[in-house]
C-alpha cells in the first residue's frame, strides 16, 4: 500500500533514539522497555521515540527480538507516545517482513537505513520503493555517511516527490545537513538530530522538530525538562527564556560531546557509556551485547565524575537527579 506525501510539516515536537535494555544474561528486558517508555511518555512528555537503531544495538537483535521490542514498546506507549522503528535488517526479505509487522502493529513510521552492500543510487531507490509501497505508514530515511555512504540527495528528493518518503534523519555535518535541507526545501522535513543545533534551527528556520539521538532523555528529568521548556518558549515567542534554558544545559552538553558525540564522529561505539548514563537516571539499561565491551572501571569512574559535575550544575545538589 502506498503513502500520501508527507510534505515538510511532519514530524513535530521532540523525539529520541532509545536504547534496548537487556537482562544480566543479555536477553531482552521487556519490563524494562515498558518502564522506560512510560518515563519518556509521562515524565518527559516526548512526542515520540524510535527504537531498534544504533542506540538500541539494533545490529545485535534477531528478527524475533525486534518484533518483541516493537510490540512491547507499543503496548507501553498506549497510543499516547508516537513510536518509530528502524526496520532495515540483514536481508531485504527480512526488512520487508519486519516493516510490514511494524506497520500492522500500529507504529507511527518506519525508519530505513541504507541496505548493506554495493548498490547504485537507482538500486537504493528501488529498495526504498519496495518497502514503502508495502507498508501503510510513513517512512523516514536514516541518512548517515557512516552507514554505507547514506542516501544520495537526488534519490531522497525523488522518493519524496513520489510520496514514498516523509522525512529524513540526517546525521552528517552541519554543512551537509544544510545542503540537503536546501535540496529538499518544501518537499519534506530534513531533521537535524543534534540538540546542540536546536537553538539555531528554531530561531533561523522555524523548525518545530528535534528528531534527536539520546539527548532528550539524558538531559531531562520529571522535575526539570529544559529541552521541553525551551521548545515551549519558542512557540510562545519568549526568546529570552528560550535562550536562558538552552544555556543551562551547556554542562551536560560538554559531557555528551566527550562521551557520546565525539566517539560517534570517530566511528566508535557509545552504547556502554549511554547505558551508564541511563542507569544514573534510573532508566532500565542492563549490559551491552558482545562483542561490545562494558566501560572499564576507570572509564566508568571518569564518566560518573563528569555526570556528577554536570548534574550538579544543571539540576542542583541532588545527584543523580530524581526521575
Amino acid at each position: 500500500m502506498g503513502n500520501e506525501p508527507g510534505g515538510a510539516s511532519w514530524p513535530q515536537g521532540i523525539w529520541a533514539a532509545v536504547p534496548t535494555p537487556f537482562l544480566a544474561d543479555q536477553s531482552l528486558d521487556l519490563s524494562g522497555i515498558a518502564q522506560n517508555v512510560r518515563h519518556y511518555r509521562d515524565a518527559l512528555g516526548l512526542a515520540g521515540i524510535f527504537c531498534n537503531g544504533l542506540m538500541g544495538e539494533g545490529w545485535s537483535l534477531s528478527l524475533a527480538e525486534r518484533r518483541q521490542i516493537i510490540d512491547a514498546t507499543l503496548a507501553a506507549a498506549e497510543g499516547k507516545l508516537a513510536v518509530g522503528v528502524v526496520t532495515t535488517h540483514g536481508s531485504i526479505s527480512e526488512t520487508l517482513e519486519l516493516s510490514c509487522h511494524a506497520a500492522a502493529a500500529g507504529v507511527d513510521h518506519i525508519v530505513l537505513m541504507r541496505p548493506a552492500g554495493l548498490f547504485s543510487g537507482d538500486e537504493v531507490a528501488d529498495f526504498v520503493r519496495l518497502i514503502a509501497r508495502a507498508v501503510a505508514c510513513k517512512v523516514v530515511l536514516f541518512d548517515s555517511e557512516a552507514q554505507g555512504g547514506g542516501y544520495p540527495a537526488a534519490v531522497i528528493r525523488g522518493l519524496a516527490q513520489e510520496g514514498l518518503v516523509h522525512a529524513v534523519k540526517c546525521t552528517r555535518n552541519a554543512d551537509a545537513i544544510g545542503a540537503l535541507q536546501a535540496e529538499c526545501s518544501g518537499v519534506l522535513t530534513i531533521c537535524d538530530p543534534y540538540e546542540s543545533h536546536a537553538l539555531t534551527n528554531l530561531a533561523r528556520s522555524g523548525s518545530r522538530v528535534l528528531y534527536a539521538d539520546p539527548e532528550p532523555y539524558l538531559y531531562q528529568t520529571s522535575r526539570l525538562r529544559l529541552v521541553h521548556d525551551y521548545f515551549d518558549d519558542h512557540c510562545r515567542g519568549d526568546l529570552s527564556a528560550m535562550l536562558e534554558r538552552y544555556r543551562r544545559l551547556e554542562p551536560l552538553r560538554r559531557v555528551y560531546e566527550r562521551w557520546i558525540q565525539m566517539p560517534l564522529m570517530r566511528g566508535e561505539p557509545v552504547n556502554a557509556a549511554l547505558k551508564q548514563w541511563c542507569r544514573r537516571l534510573g532508566l532500565a539499561a542492563g549490559p551491552v551485547r558482545g562483542p561490545l565491551r562494558e566501560l572499564t572501571a576507570r572509564q566508568a569512574m571518569a564518566l560518573d565524575a563528569d555526570l556528577d559535575s554536570g548534574f550538579a550544575e544543571v539540576f542542583g545538589p541532588s545527584s543523580p537527579p530524581a526521575r
